[in-house]
């Protein structure tokens, strides 16, 4: 194995949203057995690289659903690639967010702007702090974001605790060909087409050289599908969603009881 992809939220991360020391442990292990780290998430890459200095890992970053690859070094984050969303799309997606009244996420490379509807619905994994990347705007600030020409955004996502909220909501954007994703039970997502966390894993493995069957996937959500699909190795959490469960050669232990560590010990 030369290379692990593995998520963050439901997967490195405990169900408290925090890093777990024995997978930081291990993780450092696999960084001096020459093993490459990328991490493959939906969060910004704002809120990667800091997961990466917590641990005091150098490695690559598939940031917002794989819209965004960056290399993280001591001194520097490197982009190496960026897909941008038309803005026509992402007028349509806040149209219709607008008329559901479903908390509407924008995000880029510099942070992320929320429009937000219902506060005691929302539940957002990097919302439940403050943070400057983080930007709450009014409808009024967003349209204007929209459609200023030097603005441009990677990754939308809504999010409401009522799950049939946003299965209708899911419904709304699919009819005018938003076909968005769940990255999380309250949370879905879309990004440009054709572009997804497994093309990124594909895209960073050209770039340095490596077999797609050198690498290890790790992952839990429905948003992780096309990376465990993509990778030599598929490993699904012990609290991934059903489905994901099915299309990986493996399931590990839970995020809570360390699954990421347990997955990579066979293999160090």
């Amino acid at each position: 194995m030369k290379l692990v992809a593995i998520d963050l939220d439901g997967t490195l991360l405990n169900s408290q949203h925090q890093l777990v020391e024995e997978n930081t442990r291990t993780l450092l292990r696999a960084k001096d057995s020459g093993i490459q780290l990328a991490l493959a998430t939906g969060r910004s890459i704002i809120s990667a690289v800091e997961m990466l200095e917590q641990m005091d890992l150098e490695g690559y970053v598939l940031a917002l659903n794989g819209t965004l690859i960056a290399h993280r070094t001591k001194d520097q984050v490197e982009i190496l690639r960026i897909s941008q969303l038309k803005k026509s799309e992402v007028q349509n997606a806040f149209d219709i967010a607008l008329r559901e009244k479903v908390t509407f996420i924008a995000s880029n490379e510099s942070g992320s702007d929320r429009v937000p509807f219902e506060e005691n619905t929302e539940l957002v994994q990097e919302f439940l702090i403050k943070r400057q990347d983080l930007r709450c705007v009014t409808v009024e600030q967003m349209q204007q974001k929209i459609n200023d020409d030097s603005v441009h955004y990677l990754k939308l996502a809504f999010t409401n605790q009522k799950r049939k909220k946003l299965l209708e909501l899911k419904q709304r954007l699919e009819e005018v060909g938003l076909n968005t994703i769940f990255s999380d039970t309250s949370y879905i997502e879309y990004v440009p087409k054709g572009i997804n966390k497994g093309m990124a894993l594909k895209f960073l493995c050209d770039h340095l050289g490596i077999s797609l069957n050198d690498t290890l996937a790790i992952g839990d959500q429905e948003n992780d599908i096309e990376l465990l699909q993509m990778s030599g190795i598929s490993v699904a959490m012990g609290n991934a969603q059903e489905h994901v469960m099915e299309i990986a050669d493996y399931v590990t232990e839970t995020n809570d009881d360390a699954g990421v560590s347990k997955a990579l010990q066979q293999y160090l």
